[in-house]
């Protein structure tokens, strides 16, 4: 009989113990507020002795694992007690989060194993992969998204039962198993949600969903610190915690990893594969044979109990930056499992009642059948991580590309933050040995880099890397493209065979050493100013860090040519000058470390009078104001895409940003700000006196800078203009366009939208929210189908897709024509103010890097815009 069998227990599992605790206790009113509602015996398999040395986690905790949601501090405190009573356990710290908590892992497996675990990690790593009879090794990972809970909470058990049992069953399993357990992927995320669902949990759970506990503040615990879904950052790299357990992955290369999720209250439970004809076509058919076999285990663990599950349907498995997915591209098994949530301690469902001991009891058990598969199917797992190794060697030396290559766009910093995704994902990168000319693009060796596609990551390489844009099945759970290059805005191109030769690799590089490559200004005895090149990533971390200082620089809003101690130089519009009278004699120390630390050009120039263009007092040459920001949040607006704005300017750019929910603008003096930011959400609950007090403010001067939906309330409500959105489609026609099959709506509506795609765009580098780029082509991301309106004014939209805009990804053919020489970017003066409207989210998952600055072009340079109002003749 399977180690899972037991009685065939109701849906809710409380049984009568649970009932009788969940009653009100009249003799003892200083009770705590919570009874335990379930005893350990409820979640462990029968039958199986426990060392009674072990603790169990409510003797640490002070109550039984899914009575009270446990925070991250709670948990790591645990699994440190477990470490040091067991010699089955040991615990590391990986790094820490945003807000310094630890991230830990902790690893169990037989005292044997554990003496020599360096020996089996680093065998595990030869080129011929694990040796013949070494352990399979199973990562676990819980609750990335934050307030999806049961998976950390289940975490206590899987560690206790692993580290306590006793017996021959459980000492094979463990000489023959080594469990990587991370409990909490995202700590900050799970803290939040934790403190929100204790505070609200009563004597008596609430299960009905309008109770407050099910429904937490914005922006809740799914996201980390800044807002961020880390689900989404495991390829991308742009958050401590993703670095972090990327570097586990690769430190053991895992034979299975586990990715414990949770989904609507009303579902039941789900395991991978997943949906077939949404498999990321760089993973191996046999990727998703294995998978299946080992959904069998998980079956019957859950069969065993009676559980309701489902398998081959709703998730995909495409988007490689997913913790269930990007396993898959570097030689194990990634399996995503989906728990109905409860979002609290009770919830009623469709289904029945459903509870916090339930849900967690689902994911200790299938992490109990992830081991059991990791021991059974070991050595088919171990012989895939072989031929997942040598065909990706096949396929490498088949590739019709031998590399690629891409420049820095004479922005250093860009290129640094690009080599670090690739070094984070142990991507090899060499300097370009000898200038090369492809399609039209000329690549010079001290700025252009080359990634070669024989590595042991190919297929890492070939996600990070390719373009694509036919697909086979036109659903995405996710984006449809990533491509790194055109993220960053970068020069890039594959080199076929015929150009590829192996004489190209110039020496390794590494992001540290690219950054120590940087060069200071030059120093000048008494420099008359400073010259910062506005195309630099950090200059508006740098101009912002002088004007706080008291500094006052101004911009260029003309070329112009002056002599600097390389000689004389061509500086383009947007060029930042900085007077040095009357600065202090710190200044030239802080130009130094902006150059330094940030990759920032800066020159010294000893006149302002220049050999041509404008001199540096010109009219044309205008002081800039220090900005002010502030950015709504809260209830309505999206919180990705508040926090993406929320880390490029606190975290990358160190620029001061209040964070004010949408309702309060009403008792605000606005006048504090110089730029009021909004982002995708619903903005129609704004009343007529507020959205009259911000029109004035923005006559007076205000910059509002709004993207997604905000663009269109900012189009409606503050231009007068209507935003324009797509036709639809009308009746008539012949029977077949008239009448569809109901079952093929969902796949229709898909086919129709765009799926986090890459467009081109055209710049007017004229403009001064377009200064600092130099090429006039501009790979954007979008994944909306509403289009801008400029209106009438034929200056207003720098910023236009080209006439075949689609990059990567998957837009139908119709959205492109749509889409096609329409805005991407729209600024409009209003008064002595400016409404800035972009049609897609500039700074997208945080790895956007590429127009990041068109973003803060808009916070440095909006109130410089001139009325551009056409001639007659033009209207």
């Amino acid at each position: 009989m399977s180690r899972f069998a037991r009685p065939v227990a109701a849906f809710c599992l409380t049984g009568f113990a649970a009932f009788c605790g969940h009653l009100p206790s009249f003799a003892t009113p200083a009770k705590a507020v919570a009874p335990q509602v379930v005893s350990l015996a409820h979640y462990l398999p029968a039958g199986v002795e426990y060392d009674p040395e072990i603790p169990p986690p409510a003797e640490i905790l002070g109550w039984e694992v899914g009575t009270w949601h446990v925070t991250p501090e709670a948990l790591v405190r645990y699994m440190e007690v477990l470490a040091s009573r067991s010699d089955r356990v040991r615990i590391d710290l990986q790094g820490r989060t945003h807000e310094g908590r630890p991230q830990v892992l902790v690893t169990l497996t037989s005292a044997a194993n554990q003496d020599r675990l360096e020996e089996i990690r680093t065998a595990r790593l030869a080129a011929d992969g694990p040796p013949e009879g070494a352990p399979a090794v199973v990562w676990l990972g819980y609750s990335i998204h934050g307030n999806e809970a049961s998976g950390s909470n289940a975490s206590l058990l899987t560690a206790y039962h692993l580290a306590a049992a006793r017996g021959p069953e459980i000492e094979a399993l463990l000489d023959e198993v080594v469990v990587l357990i991370d409990p909490c992927l995202n700590p900050d995320g799970l803290g939040r949600f934790a403190t929100w669902a204790n505070m609200h949990r009563g004597r008596q759970p609430v299960g009905r969903g309008i109770h407050r506990e099910h429904n937490e503040v914005w922006p809740g615990g799914r996201t980390n610190h800044y807002w961020f879904d880390l689900n989404r950052d495991w390829l991308l790299l742009q958050h401590p915690e993703s670095v972090h357990r990327v570097k586990t992955l690769w430190r053991w290369r895992p034979d299975l990893s586990g990715d414990y999720h949770e989904m609507g209250s009303d579902q039941t439970y789900f395991f991978q594969p997943g949906v077939p004809s949404r498999q990321n076509p760089l993973t191996p058919d046999r990727n998703l044979q294995l998978t299946r076999e080992i959904a069998a285990f998980h079956a019957e663990a859950l069969d065993a109990e009676g559980r309701l599950y489902f398998s081959e349907e709703t998730f995909d498995d495409f988007y490689p930056g997913k913790g269930s997915t990007y396993p898959d591209l570097v030689g194990g098994l990634g399996v995503l499992f989906e728990q109905a949530s409860v979002r609290g301690h009770r919830r009623d469902t469709e289904n029945g009642t459903l509870t916090f001991p339930f849900a967690v009891h689902n994911q200790f058990l299938t992490s109990l059948s992830m081991i059991d598969a990791g021991r059974a199917k070991r050595e088919a797992l171990h012989e895939y991580r072989r031929e997942f190794d040598r065909g990706s060697r096949a396929a490498a030396s088949r590739d019709a590309l031998g590399g690629y290559v891409f420049g820095d766009g004479g922005d250093p910093a860009r290129a640094w933050h690009l080599v670090e995704i690739l070094e984070g994902h142990g991507i090899e990168v060499y300097r370009l040995a000898r200038g090369i000319e492809v399609g039209g693009d000329r690549f010079a060796p001290e700025s252009a880099f080359l990634v070669p596609v024989e590595q042991d990551r190919y297929r890492l390489i070939k996600a990070l890397f390719e373009k694509r844009t036919a697909f086979e099945d036109s659903t995405f759970y996710d984006i449809s493209a990533w491509t790194l290059p055109l993220a960053f805005g970068l020069p890039e191109a594959g080199l076929g065979r015929r150009v590829w030769a192996k004489n190209l690799l110039g020496e390794a590089v590494t992001s540290s050493a690219l950054k120590a490559a940087s060069k200071a200004p030059v120093a000048a005895s008494s420099p008359y100013a400073y010259l910062i090149d506005w195309s630099g990533y950090y200059a508006p971390a740098a101009v912002y860090a002088l004007q706080r200082g008291g500094y006052r620089p101004r911009v260029a809003k003309r070329p112009f040519e002056a002599e600097t101690p390389d000689g004389r130089r061509a500086f383009a519009a947007g060029t930042v000058v900085v007077p040095t009278a009357g600065a202090s004699p710190a200044l030239t120390e802080h130009m130094r470390r902006f150059a330094r630390e940030g990759g920032v050009a800066i020159h010294p120039v000893a006149s302002g009078l220049t050999p041509n263009g404008i001199d540096l007092g010109s009219p044309q040459s205008r002081p800039l104001k220090t900005p002010k920001p502030l950015l709504l949040v809260g209830p309505g607006v999206s919180g990705y895409a508040a926090g993406e704005i929320w880390h490029l300017l606190d975290h990358r750019m160190g620029i001061e940003l209040p964070l004010v929910e949408v309702e309060r603008l009403r008792n605000l003096d606005l006048d504090r700000f110089t730029h009021l930011l909004m982002v995708d959400g619903e903005y129609g609950r704004i009343d007529e006196d507020t959205l009259a007090a911000i029109l004035r403010w923005v006559r007076r001067g205000g910059v509002v800078v709004a993207s997604g939906r905000a663009a269109a309330w900012a189009g409606d409500s503050l231009l007068t203009l209507e935003t324009e959105g797509l036709s639809g489609e009308t009746g008539g026609g012949d029977e077949d366009s008239r009448w569809r099959a109901y079952a093929e709506f969902d796949q229709e509506r898909q086919a129709e939208r765009i799926s986090g795609a890459i467009f081109e765009t055209e710049l007017d580098l004229t403009h001064p929210l377009v200064f600092g780029y130099r090429a006039s082509r501009l790979p954007v991301f979008r994944s909306g189908t509403a289009v801008l309106e400029a209106g009438s004014d034929p200056y207003a939209a720098p910023v236009r897709y080209t006439s075949d805009p689609l990059l990567a990804g998957y837009a139908s053919e119709e959205r492109q024509r749509q889409l096609a020489g329409t805005p991407a970017l729209v600024a409009q003066r209003v008064g002595r103010g400016t409404v800035v409207r972009l049609a897609g989210r500039a700074n997208f998952r945080g790895f956007w890097f590429g127009t990041n600055k068109l973003y803060l072009n808009a916070l440095f340079f909006a109130p410089l815009l001139d009325a551009t109002e056409p001639p007659e003749r033009w209207r």
